[in-house]
């Protein structure tokens, strides 16, 4: 009781000081206006501003920008050096006192309900006030964000500049997503400050043309918003180090559950006493190798594995186990590697021949040389001492810098030969902290891991990020173990699954109904989801599988669809079905002509770009690709080919690589595929489409086929001839083969090179 009444009497105080604040700010007066602001942006916020320069000194300006929270006006207004009338939603002009302040700041009330008229009234004097040269701001979303994803624009300040022509000015504020005044949580107000002081960016943008619509203004916030995601690197605290605040906060929460490990389940505390414990022990023997192989299961192993090669300061690679003898030796040889953290249970499973001059070090030969006695007396350290005591004194990772390579990662080499990826800490712990904005994981959240660490999905995200906000991971070795996963799941009641399309087919098939009930969001990437995968998925366990993007050269997640947000009659639009989602706080995206790479309006197909903090460094030893992916100051060139609604949803239509060149017309392989399964009805990969050179066409199609139980090849061929796609797009009968199966890699993604490879073997080239 006591503590609701201090709580209540905290939140009394700071509202009437932020009312008092509005109050003084409406006063004429400069000097009393920018006093009490700079002493609240420099206590409880902490405002650092960028592009101050962009807004003129004098004359009309429009400022667009995003909303966040409830001071996001408050944060304008401290910042832009100029006094700012704000368009505002009308209701609050209904709240006693309130109003009285609103007026006395002269701000354009919008009473959205209305009708046409009334908005009319409020755009025609935000119109007034820019012809008079006032500054006017406007949040083009109508609304704060719910989710920490950007709202779509509406039109009505172009409304407001056909009548009074002013310069765009574009304003992003970062940050303020966990901040006490934002939803983060589902909660306004009534949750703890994250920290005190709360430091929060103002982003203000290079002016834009007074005709620029609402999607070009939408894109410039939304680079504002990576362009500061790319400033705050040197912020943000490394992944292994939050991982040791978080263990010595909470040493009895659980962390990892591993039921083929020695000990099935450890708390935050028992992670760090292992890793505490196998430090010392590896330095002598890893000595001064820069990289250091791991070639382990995800499990808890590998995660104290990785964990400690972050905290030694060396780079972790992740060998693919299941990639070809040859493709191991070249990444070892790549990264020069002379030793490799491995099991003696899991090669004899899968043995590795890494070549000459390679060690393997075998995690449980150190088990018997750490005592109970040195394991409690660790762990009485965890207990006793504070974080920062464990983190700069103890471990010494003050040292570890945003810029230091964290992990090679080798891509699956799907449409070429695999390349190695270098991700900076500064890359993981941005990928990780957009990834936390977008499906805000609590500490009560259990993650199901099944990702391979050596999938970049899963180095992230179910590693690391659980790592971040003190929540716990169940990991299971097998991907392909479709019923052992789905008990884990229910056993251990799992919120939150990542996945792939292809492992989904196999849990619709033989896991129960009630394996998946507890989850909450389950998001699948690595490959496109068909919208009725999802919808079988759903029907059969009561959550729908959500579409996410990335690439291991984004660390790896670009974008995703997350749950819609509705609260009676309030909805924010979360999910779209057949899309990839919206980029995710902190990143990009653009589509630009796939020649000139000159942007592209709303709606119109091209090659997708990706900008952020979580574009890689680039490609070990391979300075030329990486300057040939990496293009205009940071936007890595996807290879994919999409386009950006009006929503800011992106979708997927193709793969620069997945098109054949078939008598001068290009071919979109993937569209000839998914009418494929169409045809035969079915969420399974039975079908691949790849082509082989041929000399009369420049290349002609194939289809891989596994065995067809309830039609034959000719129908099928005839049944594609009759959904009207263009006579080109469809191959000959006689270039169907039926094959045992179809190449699949370890993350789940077809393997189009071996696919590639078949068709040649199995049809011949250059007939």
């Amino acid at each position: 009781m006591i503590w609701d009444l201090l709580v209540e009497f905290w939140w009394m105080l700071l509202i009437a000081c932020f009312l008092l604040f509005m109050l003084v700010g409406t006063f004429r007066n400069f000097f009393l206006v920018r006093v009490p602001l700079w002493i609240l942006t420099h206590t409880i916020y902490r405002v650092r501003l960028q592009g101050l320069e962009n807004i003129p000194e004098t004359g009309p300006v429009l400022i667009v920008s995003n909303h966040v929270s409830f001071i996001d006006w408050f944060l304008i207004m401290a910042t832009t050096g100029r006094s700012v009338r704000f368009l505002i939603w009308a209701p609050f002009m209904n709240i006693p006192v309130v109003r009285w302040i609103l007026e006395l700041s002269n701000v354009i009330p919008i009473q959205g309900n209305g009708g046409p008229r009334a908005i009319i009234q409020a755009l025609r004097a935000a119109s007034e006030a820019l012809a008079e040269g006032e500054v006017v701001c406007i949040f083009a979303e109508g609304g704060i964000t719910r989710t920490g994803f950007l709202l779509p624009f509406q039109r009505g300040f172009e409304q407001i500049l056909k009548r009074s022509p002013a310069p765009i000015v574009p304003i992003c504020i970062d940050h303020v997503w966990g901040s006490i005044f934002s939803f983060q949580g589902g909660k306004f107000l009534w949750k703890l400050p994250q920290r005190i002081p709360f430091t929060v960016h103002v982003n203000i943008g290079k002016p834009l043309p007074a005709t620029s619509d609402a999607f070009t203004v939408r894109q410039a916030i939304q680079k504002l918003s990576a362009e500061s995601a790319v400033r705050r690197t040197s912020e943000r605290k490394p992944v292994h180090r939050q991982f040791v605040r978080q263990a010595v906060a909470h040493p009895f929460r659980s962390c990892i559950l591993d039921e083929n490990a020695a000990q099935p389940e450890l708390s935050y505390g028992e992670v760090l006493v292992g890793v505490k414990l196998l430090l010392p022990r590896l330095a002598p023997l890893l000595g001064d190798d820069a990289m250091v192989g791991v070639w382990l299961p995800p499990g808890a192993g590998a995660a104290m594995a990785n964990i400690c090669l972050a905290c030694m300061g060396k780079t972790s690679v992740n060998l693919n186990y299941t990639s070809a003898p040859n493709i191991v030796q070249s990444s070892i040889q790549q990264c020069k590697i002379t030793k490799i953290l491995t099991s003696k249970l899991f090669t004899h499973k899968l043995p590795i021949d890494p070549g000459p001059g390679v060690e393997l070090i075998y995690l449980e030969d150190f088990r018997k040389d750490i005592g109970t006695m040195e394991r409690w007396m660790t762990f009485l350290g965890v207990l006793l001492l504070p974080g920062w005591f464990h983190e700069y004194v103890l471990m010494g990772l003050g040292g570890h810098t945003a810029d230091d390579v964290c992990t090679i990662i080798f891509s699956s080499g799907s449409t070429g030969d695999p390349k190695g990826i270098m991700l900076t800490h500064g890359n993981v712990v941005s990928n990780a902290e957009s990834v936390i904005q977008a499906i805000d994981p609590e500490s009560d959240d259990r993650l199901l891991g099944i990702l391979p660490f050596f999938h970049s999905f899963g180095y992230t995200v179910t590693l690391w990020v659980p790592l971040q906000v003190g929540a716990s991971t169940v990991y299971h070795a097998n991907p392909l173990q479709q019923r052992e996963i789905g008990e884990l799941c229910k056993k251990h009641a799992c919120t939150i699954f990542l996945s792939t399309p292809t492992f989904l087919r196999g849990y619709l098939r033989r896991c129960e109904p009630d394996d998946f009930k507890t989850l909450r969001i389950i998001v699948c990437g690595a490959e496109k989801m068909p919208p009725t995968l999802a919808a079988e998925f759903k029907q059969k366990f009561g959550v729908e599988p959500l579409e996410g993007y990335g690439c291991t050269e984004l660390s790896p997640v670009a974008s995703v669809n997350v749950p819609d947000w509705t609260d009676g009659s309030t909805t924010q639009k979360g999910n779209k079905s057949g899309t990839i989602g919206q980029p995710i706080p902190g990143v990009a995206a653009r589509i630009v002509h796939r020649e000139t790479l000159q942007d592209l309006p709303q709606g119109q197909e091209g090659l997708l770009l990706m900008y952020g903090a979580n574009v890689m460094k680039g490609y070990l030893g391979r300075d030329e690709l990486t300057q040939k992916k990496i293009v205009d100051g940071g936007w890595y060139i996807t290879g994919d080919l999409a386009f950006i609604d009006e929503d800011g949803f992106i979708t997927i239509t193709g793969r620069e690589e997945r098109f054949a060149k078939v008598g001068g017309e290009m071919v979109p392989l993937e569209k000839v595929e998914d009418e494929l399964h169409q045809i035969l009805n079915t969420n399974e990969k039975v079908c691949a489409v790849t082509a082989v050179p041929d000399a009369k066409k420049g290349e002609r199609i194939i289809v891989l086929h596994l065995a067809l139980t309830e039609t034959t090849p000719k129908e099928v061929w005839q049944k594609l001839n009759e959904r009207g796609l263009p006579n080109i797009y469809v191959p000959s009968q006689r270039d169907f083969y039926q094959v045992g199966e179809l190449p699949i890699l370890g993350s789940g993604k077809l393997d189009l090179k071996k696919c590639k490879q078949m068709a040649v073997e199995l049809a011949g080239g250059g007939e």
